[in-house]
Order: C-alpha cells, then structure tokens, then sequence
C-alpha cells in the first residue's frame, strides 16, 4: 500500500480570534509523503472542541485525549496545496450562536483544543491538535494585564575536553550543541536568555581550531547571554561533600568564575543563583548558602528526588524555603516540570513540529495565569522558569517558535533568571513560609586521595619552574578537571600517570653526585655539593642533608640551578664526632616537602679533632701527675713522721737510767 500523506508540521497560526462575526482562523502547516501518482482526494478536517479550564486538560488534549466536539469543518486542499512545498494556507471563519457548513462555531469565550487532520476517503492518515483563544465579545485583541515574567534557563555543558596528553579535543557533538545554542542566542539579541556555561568548555573553545575558536567569539558577542555561576567542570556539592571534599568544590567554582571572567569579559557573573540538576541535601545546600550562593534553582530531574519529591507538594511560580538547621535557610526556585517535559520533547523532532508544541506550552501557560487570576491572585512576587529536563538548551527552532508566540501576549514577557529572583517571593501557607526538609547525606566514603596527593605534587613540581613556564599551567588543567563527575577511574588514572611521568622526568634531569666521601677539615666545615640540571630551563631545588653525626648551621637552602650545567653548592656544617659516617641528600620542591628523585648517600670522614683530644689528653696527665705529687708529698710527710718517732723510741736517746 503507498504511503499516506501526512501532516508534517504547523508553521504559524493565529493564536486567537476576535470575538466578533466572521473572524477568521488562519493555519499553515506542512504537508509531507505525497505520492506523485496519487489521485487520492485529500481534505482537511478541522474540529473545535469544548475549551479547556484547567493545565491538565491542556496536557490531556495535547496528547489527543480530546473533550467533547463542537464543530468540525472540512476543506479541500487540491487547491491550497503548494506543489513545491507541501505547505498549505487555510483560513477559517467561526460563528457565534449559528452553526454552518463552512464555519467552525465557537461561540463562547475560552481557550479551544483544535485538531488539524488530513483525511484521505474515509480515513484520518494524520492529526495534530494545538489551541486557539476565543476572545470576550467585541473584543479584537487581548487586553493588556498585569505581566506574568518567564525566564528561559538552561546549561551548555560537555564532557571533558582536555585530554591526558595535554592537547584539547572538542568533540564533533559538543561542537554541534554549541553551534546550536550560538544560533538561538543569535537569533534573539532582545530575550534573556540565562545560561550555565561550562568554563571548562570555555577553555576548550579558546584553545582548539579556528572553528572552535570562531564559536567562543560568537558566544562573546551574544547579546541575550546571560551567564550563571557554575564550576569549571560537573561537580555536585553534595557528592563532594561525601568525599570529605567540600575544599574542592570551592576551588572548583572560584576557578569556573575566574574563566568565565576571562572568556566572556564584557558579561558579568555574579552568585544569584545555581543551577542544580541533581539531588540536593542538606549539607550541599548549605555550602552553597556558605559560599554566597542566594537562590538554588532546581530543574526538573533535580526536583524528582530533593525533599522526596519537592515539585509534588510546591508552587512553581514562588520561592519556597530549604531546612538546612534549626535556623538556617536557602531559597529555592523549581523550574515548571510539566512545562519541562513539553520542551523536552519539543526538542526531539515532535510529531507535528516545533511550532505546535510551542502553541501547547504557550496554552498551557494561558490557563496557568488564568487560574491565579480566578483565586483573585495578582502576579505581584510570581514567575515561571522554563528549562528543559536535563537542563539543555532547548532547539533553535522550539526557543524561535516560543518566545515569538509569547511575544504576541501581553500580558506575558522574557526576563532574566536575575530579575525574575529579584522579584519572585516566599509562598505562605497559614502565614509561614513553605519549607521543605532536605535528605541529609546518608554515608560518606574516603575521599580521593590519589587525585589530592597528585594535586600536591603537581603544586611542588610547578614550583620548581621559572616564571612564565607553560608547562605548570598545562599541569594545573589536568589538576583542575580530574573531579569531572564524567570520568571513570581508569580515565581519570591516565591523567595522573602522563603528568606524573613528566614530572619523574623533570626530577631526572638534576643529577646528584655519585658514591663519594667527604673529608671534613675542621669542627666548622663545609660540605661542597656539585648539582648538575640537564634541564632546557633553570630549575629551583630545596637541599636537605641529614647525618646523626653533623650539625647544619642553616635551615634547608633553596637553590637555583641554571639550565645545562653544574653548580656547585656550599652547605656548612659542623661535625659532632670524629670518624666515618653516613649523609643522606634529599632534593625537594621548593614547596610542599615533594622528593625529586631518591635519596643519595654518601659518606663523611672527619679526623679534624685531634686537637680536642690532646686537650683531654693534657688534662688527664696533668690529674694524674697532680695526683702522684700529691701522692709523693704524703709519703714524705708520712716518712719524716715515722722517723721521729724512731729516735725518740731509740735506747741511745734514753738518759734516765
């Protein structure tokens, strides 16, 4: 059987009639899959149905499940029909309180489901169904209102674009989604458009082809950009936290600031909001709060699991409230998820194009601020956030075809994400702030300490370059996107593994003596070290010596060795001991105590207290002979004693007899 023809897309329609007689309802829309030799008669079938009150029926009828008929009109496109093209023209009058062959009837004031189909005999081969405002009676246009403010929000992100051999590689897919968001800010310098931009992908297009850099220019000239805070790459402050690693969340956004700073200078960044596309708790919140972060604006995915479902029980278009302690609080904003998921599949080739389902969500934010209205609620401190579910921009042709419908409303208009917040308040229920409780982090695991102790040496080796040296700043990059929630650990490793060869082989090329003695000449001597850098760039190097047997009279000296020769290095001493002993000599980074290279030993002979000896020497002769003396003399005295004694006892010597 050959292919029937079908409706391919709407291109433009009216979004509303006037609520007088004979006002007509024009339509345009694409036909496709005609077969040349088809004589098949093809017919329009056009049917109002009852107008719908509430969002949900907008979303029912837009999935076809349809409330009941009004009027239906028929009309032959052999005529209309652009050979060329497929594109067709129709132009429908209504009526009020009469029903003809020719005119739609629609004769109360409402928002009308309006299916489009083709028929071909008696079949219906293909239908779309998008949405027409009967306006008051002898009204002709809307009446200007109290504005309902929409902002359009969105990421531009990518996976990792350094590459571990240090070369950036921009892939032909991220290349194409920039393009794209390129093009729709182009295509609208007067809508706001607020979008989180990956700095790492701000890098990427600053450092890759001239295609790529020829983007970035682009993006630089946007007029309707309007760039939000985020980290240099995908990092979530809830799973670093769990890391024990809320120090690199930090670095991660001053860093993301810096180059957005840097890569869009005439755009300003400030912490307003942050986009969160993943579950948030309690401890993430609170260091976004910590860190200046005003508003979390959840997207549609993250809202699907914070506070166990936050979007089921909250208000869209106000801020409500996160618990983070007994008085702390964050503000946050919910992005619509139905409106949402209408502008994720808007950007996925819809049946019946982008345009139509620009009408469903131009429909459906009709009813929305029809229902505020009908509480006899103002839009005062209200607002809607549009953004896809995973947070892309989206298509070109889906954000065109949206903000040119809303354009034609007046009582609806773009601003930014900032001047949305700005004016957006609290909802209150019974005269208190709604508040949702967040999950706090259920466990917490070690953090990575590969890629910390990388990181350290990174900093030391970095240390040892002279001024201007690119190959720190090529080393701090693969510091910089190792966190990247994209990378697996076998990824991640290989980063590690090519820096860290360069860095073995920037140690390499300083060359220590070999197996040596050093003979020492004095109690206060010098040890004499020949360091040879083999280097093509002067190198900066920490020496540390240690002996049990030497005291160094100085702290640890830091040295500069200059590019392809030796220099010879004086480090005093002073020796404890005579005799042989070992040194060891340890080069280190100028900062962070990172060894360069292993340790060398060597050994020192010190004979240079001799002196210090015959001193010793001296004095124990001197003890000794000071104690023969002492020694003799008692003897002689002990003698004389004995000797008087004798001749007094002697028989010569008696004359008393």
């Amino acid at each position: 059987a050959a292919t029937p023809e079908i409706i391919s897309s709407l291109i433009s329609q009216d979004q509303y009639v006037a609520g007088v007689e004979n006002s007509l309802i024009r339509f345009s829309i694409a036909l496709s899959g005609r077969d040349p030799e088809s004589t098949a008669s093809t017919k329009l079938v056009i049917t109002s149905y009852k107008p719908v009150d509430t969002r949900q029926e907008v979303r029912d009828a837009s999935s076809g499940n349809l409330p009941s008929t009004v009027d239906t009109v028929i009309v032959d496109v052999s005529d209309l029909r652009d050979a060329a093209t497929g594109r067709v023209d129709v132009a429908i009058p209504i009526e009020m309180g009469v029903r003809t062959k020719d005119a739609l009837q629609m004769s109360a004031t409402g928002l009308y489901p309006v299916s489009i189909g083709l028929q071909e005999g008696k079949s219906v081969t293909s239908q779309i169904v998008t949405f027409v405002e009967r306006l008051p009676q002898d009204v002709t246009s809307p009446l200007p209102s109290e504005n309902l403010h929409i902002s359009l929000v969105g990421t531009l992100d990518s996976s990792v674009s350094l590459q571990p051999d240090g070369t950036t590689l921009v892939s032909e897919e991220t290349r194409s989604i920039v393009t794209e968001v390129v093009s729709a800010l182009e295509a609208l310098p007067d809508t706001p458009i607020s979008l989180s931009v990956r700095p790492e992908l701000i890098d990427a297009l600053g450092n890759s082809t001239d295609e790529d850099t020829s983007l970035l220019t682009r993006l630089q000239n946007a007029a309707s950009l309007q760039p939000l805070p985020t980290t240099y790459v995908d990092v979530q402050p809830d799973e670093l936290l769990a890391q024990r690693s809320s120090d690199v969340f930090t670095t991660q956004l001053r860093l993301g600031e810096d180059v957005l700073a840097a890569g869009l200078p005439t755009m300003s960044v400030n912490r307003d909001a942050w986009l969160q596309t993943s579950t948030l708790l309690t401890g993430g919140a609170l260091l976004l709060r910590n860190l200046g972060l005003r508003t979390a604006v959840l997207l549609s995915n993250s809202q699907k699991t914070t506070a166990n479902g936050i979007s089921v029980f909250a208000d869209s278009t106000r801020l409500v409230e996160l618990k983070l302690s007994n008085s702390d609080r964050l503000t946050a904003a919910l992005a619509d998820t139905n409106l949402s998921a209408a502008l994720t599949r808007g950007s996925d080739e819809p049946t019946g194009g982008p345009y139509l389902v620009a009408q469903q969500i131009l429909a459906e934010l009709k009813i929305l601020r029809s229902e505020i209205i009908d509480r006899d609620e103002t839009m005062s401190g209200r607002g809607v956030i549009l953004s896809t579910e995973s947070g892309a921009l989206p298509s070109t042709a889906l954000v065109n075809a949206l903000i040119d419908s809303v354009a034609g409303q007046p009582d609806m208009r773009f601003v930014s994400l900032e001047d949305l917040l700005n004016t957006m308040t609290v909802s209150i229920v019974d005269g208190l702030p709604v508040a949702f409780e967040l999950q706090a982090l259920a466990d917490s695991y070690p953090s990575e300490s590969a890629s910390r102790n990388f990181a350290d040496r990174v900093n030391g080796f970095s240390a040892m370059l002279p001024e201007g040296d690119e190959r720190g700043n090529q080393w701090q990059r693969v510091v910089n996107v190792l966190p990247a929630r994209g990378l697996i650990p076998v990824q991640r490793q290989s980063y590690i593994d090519r820096v860290d060869a360069q860095l073995a082989a920037l140690g390499a090329s300083i060359v220590t003596p070999g197996s040596t003695t050093f003979t020492l000449g004095g109690r206060d001597s010098s040890i004499r070290l020949s360091l040879r850098n083999d280097n093509d760039t002067d190198l900066l190097v920490r020496i540390r010596l240690s002996s049990s047997k030497l005291s160094l009279a100085t702290d640890e000296q830091v040295v500069t060795l200059p590019a392809g020769t030796s220099t010879l290095v004086e480090i005093p001493v002073t020796a404890k001991s005579n005799g042989r002993f070992p040194v060891t000599l340890q080069l280190l980074t100028p900062t962070g105590d990172i060894p360069i290279g292993a340790p060398a030993k060597f050994s020192a002979r010190v004979n240079a207290l001799a002196g210090l000896g015959q001193l010793f020497t001296g004095i124990a002769l001197l003890l000794l002979l000071s104690w023969w003396i002492h020694h003799l003399r008692r003897e002689h005295q002990r003698r004389q004693v004995e000797t008087g004694d004798s001749s007094n006892r002697h028989p010569a010597g008696d004359h008393s007899a």
